[in-house]
């Protein structure tokens, strides 16, 4: 039911544009910026949205036919980019930033049910490709949050990474994918899979830690029936 009536206000201009208003006259109740330079540009619709902003000169992006409900969007720090594609339905949970200038990007046509994305440290990166399609409960860390140190020299050894998903990627329910890690085109991430290293493109993954079950496969959204 809640996809139908996502899908008809994406169809009806007259609806949309209410959807729009009532998304703005909402927004002074959910939104908390706190800071100079900062920038939400809001082309798409978002329904019980959060904005928690402290920092400076901070950009959010959101292209048309993009819907946004249920989530937090927290940001400490300044510089950080958030950039959502067209048509994309980000359903519930947060994005999270942390330190400075950090980057996600969220391709076009992309759904996800619910996910924490949380990327900190400087000059990381999140990516994720088109048409992707991600379950409930997915988890993105770019970082372990606190510093594991070498007890020879007292050094840290566990600097955050980027992540970066291609496209046409499904990712089941209640996985976590981890620093470092590189997703190829058109692959499956089995449920409560834990990626800590690259997955090949037109693979299918699974456990903990994820390994590769399958190759050459691919996958669409629709239920395919043999005669």
């Amino acid at each position: 039911m809640k996809n139908r009536i996502k899908d008809l206000v994406k169809s009806n201009m007259f609806l949309l544009n209410i959807a729009l208003r009532i998304q703005r006259i909402g927004l002074k109740f959910k939104k908390s910026v706190i800071g100079k330079g900062n920038k939400i540009k809001n082309r798409g619709v978002s329904i019980n949205v959060k904005y928690d902003i402290i920092g400076n000169h901070n950009q959010i992006i959101i292209e048309h036919g993009t819907i946004m409900s249920n989530m937090t969007v927290f940001i400490r720090g300044d510089h950080h980019q958030l950039r959502i594609g067209k048509n994309v339905q980000f359903s519930g949970g947060s994005v999270w930033f942390e330190d400075h200038h950090c980057i996600i990007e969220i391709g076009a046509n992309t759904t996800i049910e619910s996910a924490h994305l949380a990327i900190t440290e400087p000059n990381k990166k999140i990516t994720i490709g088109e048409d992707c399609m991600f379950s409930s409960n997915i988890e993105f860390r770019t970082g372990d949050s606190h510093s594991i140190m070498d007890t020879l020299n007292n050094r840290r050894i566990n600097y955050a990474q980027n992540i970066e998903v291609g496209n046409h990627v499904w990712i089941g329910a209640h996985s976590i994918i981890l620093k470092a890690v590189k997703i190829g085109n058109n692959s499956i991430i089995g449920t409560k899979s834990i990626v800590t290293k690259d997955i090949p493109s037109n693979s299918l993954v699974a456990g903990v830690p994820a390994k590769v079950i399958k190759n050459n496969i691919d996958w669409v959204r629709e239920r395919i029936y043999e005669n």
